[in-house]
């Protein structure tokens, strides 16, 4: 039809202000979920010498959004997923799954209570 437009926009006056209300609860959102997934991690993985479960660490980034938590020997990735001669011992990954649904019902949380404040 000639002459006859629909328009489509999203109005993002506030989201500033919102991303600035929810900041601090998902900054510890995501702090408490990594150091639990490390926790968990330590309690479950192999132990031969004890290198591997005493390498296995915390790093928050991105101010404070984003962290990292994994081991630091030079075989965790054989005893995590296993070689063509080694079984897996999986620790990380049932270490993070065991975390995913508390992480995203505390995110889901946060961002409501952001909007609630707001």
């Amino acid at each position: 039809m000639a002459g006859w437009d629909a328009e489509v926009s999203a109005d993002l006056r506030g989201l500033e202000q919102f991303i600035q209300r929810a900041k601090p609860a998902l900054q510890q959102v995501v702090k408490v979920a990594a150091f639990n997934v490390e926790r968990h991690a330590k309690e479950i993985v192999h132990v031969d010498t004890g290198a591997t479960r005493a390498s296995i660490h915390t790093s928050v980034q991105d101010d404070g959004l984003a962290a990292s938590i994994g081991p630091t020997t030079s075989y965790a990735r054989a005893l995590e997923f296993g070689t063509h001669n080694r079984q897996a011992y999986p620790f990380m990954r049932p270490a993070l799954e065991q975390e995913r649904q508390a992480f995203q019902a505390a995110i889901i949380a946060a961002l409501k209570q952001a909007g609630a404040s707001g």
